[in-house]
């Protein structure tokens, strides 16, 4: 038994296409694969879209109930007695304004309270211009 392809149950066993014909079935095969794609783009654009809705909409509900905080807001650490020394601080070709400037930038990157650090040496390196 013989097994016939689709062009040929349409057009008949051994019957040749034409190049009209053959042009117009790839045509038609592009058109096909094109307004697929198409669909796919647009099925993915409204998903996307879907999507950035719904993050707005929980964004909108943490904005929409912020904490109400009762306590105030307490430094963190433990602040030193009054009556207790850090120690001594060494400043090397360094003003005490630009120490201050060093010691707060060192806390907050580190996360650690300034009244927790300790420094015994601040030395400023010169620009060799």
């Amino acid at each position: 038994m013989q097994i016939l392809g689709v062009f040929e149950n349409i057009y008949g066993a051994g019957a040749e296409m034409g190049m009209g014909q053959t042009l117009l079935i790839s045509l038609v095969g592009f058109a096909v694969v094109f307004l697929v794609l198409g669909f796919l783009a647009i099925f993915v654009f409204c998903m996307g879209k879907f999507f950035d809705m719904i993050q707005k909409k929980k964004e909108t509900k943490v904005e929409a109930a912020p904490a109400v905080s009762t306590k105030e807001e307490q430094p963190k650490g433990n602040p030193l007695p009054d009556n207790q020394s850090i120690g001594d601080l060494t400043l090397i070709n360094c003003t005490e304004e630009e120490a201050a400037v060093i010691m707060a930038i060192t806390s907050a990157k580190s996360g650690i309270p300034l009244n927790r650090l300790k420094f015994n040496t601040i030395k400023c390196l010169e620009d060799n211009k």
